[in-house]
């Protein structure tokens, strides 16, 4: 098994996120907005995460939910997320950790939410500081 990439030291990849907001020049406000739909659809979706662990404990529909976390934070520079959805994806596949057992799974797959969350916290405050407003 390979080894779990470090967590990237910036929350937000600004590279990634300035390219973004580069297309305010043509809709004012447009970064904004995607960035709003995303914190939507990552609190939706943290919470059907903490569904199935609560309830049917299905790996593969975590993985899922976690993939698909992993490439909308990602396409917006918000890489400390897509790298904690990331660890939600393969532990649903079970692709990282060797010898567990599902019940094990499901508590790094906790333990990553708990973390998603808080990475997610901080990536709404740094934004709401450049955007000048709260998210």
């Amino acid at each position: 098994m390979s080894q779990t990439p470090r967590i990237p030291d910036k929350v937000i990849n600004w590279d990634i996120l300035n390219e973004i907001v580069s297309m305010d020049e043509d809709d004012a406000g447009f970064s904004q907005s995607l960035l709003i739909q995303f914190f939507e659809q990552a609190t939706s979706t943290f919470n059907q995460i903490e569904q199935h662990i609560k309830t049917d404990k299905n790996l593969d529909q975590l993985g899922q939910l976690g993939h698909f976390l992993k490439g909308s934070s990602a396409s917006l520079g918000l890489q400390r997320i897509a790298w904690v959805c990331e660890r939600i994806q393969n532990y649903g596949q079970k692709r990282e950790g060797s010898g567990i057992t599902d019940d094990n799974y499901i508590q790094l797959i906790q333990n990553s939410l708990d973390l998603a969350r808080k990475e997610f916290d901080s990536a709404k405050s740094e934004l709401g500081q450049y955007y000048k407003t709260q998210f």
